[in-house]
């Protein structure tokens, strides 16, 4: 599948450059200009055309895409159904589970508190969590925001995992980090967390006196129209407008209707948002800058800023076509993608298969939402970049 959507990209090519010669013709005529309106809309046009077929293909149950273009929805739609067996579309406001996109919302509101003079970057955990603490109580003592938003703590990967799916409360987490020991010290080493990420949603609760759940509604649903999303299982349980998730029997090939499960919510910062397709394109205009009422350029140059290479790490994004080297921000991935760099998370929970890349230079940005694991979420993002790509070529 990794060389899938590279086959596809090259038969786009080749059909847009076939077409039947004139005889007699005694002089060559001028290749007649194509408007960037227009070429935006043969973009748009075929990588629609990618994605219904290979969505067809799948047998997928559900998915939604948003285009952002500048300031801009280009392009905004919804794929199949919420729950298979039934005539019940997915559409535009139809909620999903946005998983591990849920980093980089939680990076956004950082920001925005950045702004207002409520978090630093370089804060210290313990002046606002005191209750925290690990085995090497001097690397507890040094750790800062900035190390918990970009994976750099210097603990193994995905510590505590086990007690995030056991249902633990972020506070009784928090309160067994001092039973871990650290592989590494902080900053000099990247290794993807989850429970230590949401340590956030503590320092952000002690500095503004607000919850979590209440800072994202007011400063960030609210005010960029993101008014589906939200942080909390009830809010999704409760909701009649939601993609249901659904596994995949590798052995009968066929989907099954599985349930929503409270695992995540208890991290919310690192996994626990719920989006529409609608949200998730007003979100995408924050981050290409339109919004510097909910997070200033500055600071949002700060989360999208690289602080640890992730080049030899084995990370999927290493075997794009087109990617040199990688690194982890705040929340973000960072990718060198031919000669510029593109923002990217992927995200993963609950059988929901989650997608957004925003490329700053070129003022681009998509997000794709599953509702069930599928053969083609891994080439989605690849094929939308070699395909914005042939576009650039056209206006150029």
């Amino acid at each position: 599948m990794k060389y899938f959507y590279l086959v596809l990209v090259v038969v786009f090519f080749a059909s847009c450059n076939t077409s039947k010669p004139k005889e007699n013709l005694s002089k060559v005529k001028e290749r007649p200009k194509v408007s960037k309106k227009d070429s935006l809309s043969f973009f748009l046009e075929h990588y629609e055309k990618f994605f219904t077929t290979n969505f067809n293909v799948s047998e997928c149950p559900g998915a939604a895409i948003v285009i952002v273009k500048d300031s801009t929805v280009v392009y905004k739609k919804g794929f199949g159904v919420k729950e298979i067996r039934t005539q019940d579309s997915v559409d535009v406001n139809t909620v999903f589970r946005i998983a591990s996109l849920s980093k980089g919302v939680t990076a956004v509101l950082a920001g925005n508190l950045v702004d207002h003079n409520e978090l630093e970057w370089d804060q210290r955990i313990k002046e606002s969590v005191s209750t925290f603490d690990l085995k090497d109580k001097g690397q507890a003592d040094r750790l800062r925001v900035n190390h918990l938003l970009s994976h750099t703590t210097g603990l193994y990967p995905y510590t505590y995992t086990k007690l995030i799916q056991s249902g633990f409360s972020i506070d009784r987490i928090i309160s067994s980090f001092k039973n871990k020991g650290v592989v590494e010290k902080e900053g000099v080493d990247y290794e993807y967390q989850n429970a230590m990420f949401s340590v956030i949603e503590k320092i952000m609760e002690k500095n503004t006196k607000k919850s979590f759940e209440t800072l994202l509604k007011e400063r960030l649903f609210d005010k960029a129209g993101m008014y589906n999303a939200s942080s909390t299982f009830a809010e999704i349980k409760n909701n009649r407008n939601v993609a249901l998730p659904h596994s995949y029997n590798h052995y009968s090939k066929k989907y099954r209707l599985d349930r929503l499960h409270k695992n995540y919510y208890n991290v919310a910062a690192a996994g626990g948002i719920n989006a529409s397709i609608s949200d998730m394109g007003e979100y995408l205009k924050v981050l290409l800058g339109y919004r510097p009422d909910i997070i200033s350029k500055e600071s949002l140059a700060d989360i999208f800023n690289p602080i640890i290479c992730t080049s030899d790490k084995d990370t999927y994004v290493n075997l794009w076509d087109g990617v040199t080297d990688s690194y982890y921000a705040m929340g973000w991935r960072i990718l060198d993608y031919r000669n510029r760099r593109v923002v990217y998370h992927g995200g993963n929970v609950n059988q929901y298969k989650t997608q957004l890349l925003v490329d700053p230079e070129n003022g681009i940005g998509i997000c794709i939402l599953f509702n069930a694991p599928n053969s083609f979420n891994g080439p989605v993002i690849p094929t939308f970049l070699n395909y914005y790509d042939f576009y650039l070529d056209t206006i150029n």
